[in-house]
């Protein structure tokens, strides 16, 4: 009986020792899952904010692009600053009730314009939309 006890005992404190071994390696183990869980959760939100603002910068960069545009300058002479190219006449449309059809309040130079539209979709742009309104309007 002695024999068991001796073995029932050695058995029962290296058990004890390897349990308390596996949990001081396993609280610091949890800790880094933890903690690199939390940083990997991080790094896709930081991602999620760099393609938002990848795509913030690309709209952007279109229209910076298109107020370099000779189209744009010539558009903004035009609407804002009445200009009109040699040899051109103005034809002034009047609404269906005869009055002069009426004009967006004063805008400043500097207002930013919409983004341009892909190349692939209808343009409907100044006048040309007016006389579309004016013939076709409800």
């Amino acid at each position: 009986m002695s024999f068991f006890r001796t073995i029932f005992s050695r058995q029962f404190l290296l058990t004890l020792v390897l349990i308390f071994l596996l949990v001081l390696f396993a609280i610091p183990l949890t800790k880094n899952w933890r903690q690199k869980r939390s940083i990997d959760n991080e790094v896709k939100a930081m991602e999620q904010q760099v393609a938002e603002l990848e795509h913030k910068t690309s709209s952007l960069k279109q229209v910076l692009d298109y107020m370099q545009s000779d189209q744009f300058v010539e558009k903004e002479a035009r609407t804002k600053l009445n200009y009109k190219k040699p040899g051109e006449e103005v034809a002034v449309i009047e609404s269906r009730d005869g009055a002069a059809a009426p004009t967006s309040p004063v805008e400043s130079i500097f207002d930013l314009p919409e983004a341009p539209k892909p190349e692939g979709s209808p343009k409907l742009l100044g006048n040309f939309s007016k006389w579309l309104d004016y013939f076709f309007a409800k």
